[in-house]
């Protein structure tokens, strides 16, 4: 699988590639801010998947994600940050993010995550008024376990007790979670 990991801290993204290439499926390629992303992706991409850095030199707002979604051809591209809000999130998947992936998360959860993002490009969550022509909302398979709990009336405590999560990482699923949705808390989910 082909990653392009773009983030302008040296560390977080050599941490990264390096836990990333242990796994001989993945082949990473690596840029630290969007010009440089954009030229690596005309020489090597598309890649199946950008795990591009919210906070990036170049991302101007989202037109640097624009430019990314735009030069992958139509493959993934997965924002990631630790700070960004969820109004942040929102808009970018409506700009065409398919994720948004919190830097808070464990690094074997990231894995999973960009692997489901790829092969399953996320489940579809159908809302009720579907048949009325609403569009299908994309959930991944994280933000479908979340809303299982959620559903069942537990509380973020309890759902990252039972997916053996940090209770920040399904603070920060839901969030997203209900972005997606346009709701503001758990019972509008």
């Amino acid at each position: 699988m082909k990653l392009l990991i773009v983030d302008d801290h040296e560390m977080l993204r050599g941490a990264l590639c390096a836990y990333l290439r242990s796994d001989p499926s993945w082949e990473i390629d690596e840029a630290e801010d969007v010009p440089s992303a954009l030229r690596t992706i005309r020489h090597l991409g598309p890649f199946d998947i950008v795990l591009l850095d919210f906070h990036l030199p170049g991302m101007d707002g989202l037109d640097g994600l624009r430019e990314v979604i735009a030069a992958n051809e139509g493959k993934p591209v997965a924002l990631f940050s630790g700070t960004a809000s969820a109004t942040v999130a929102s808009t970018a998947l409506r700009c065409g993010a398919a994720a948004f992936l919190s830097k808070s998360m464990p690094v074997e959860e990231l894995r999973i995550e960009l692997t489901n993002i790829v092969s399953a490009r996320g489940s579809t969550w159908v809302p009720g008024n579907e048949a009325a022509g609403a569009p299908a909302v994309q959930l991944t398979p994280r933000q479908e376990q979340v809303l299982q709990g959620i559903k069942a009336g537990q509380s973020s405590r309890e759902i990252a007790r039972r997916l053996d999560l940090q209770e920040t990482t399904v603070k920060m699923t839901m969030k997203l979670l209900f972005a997606k949705l346009q709701v503001q808390d758990q019972p509008a989910a």
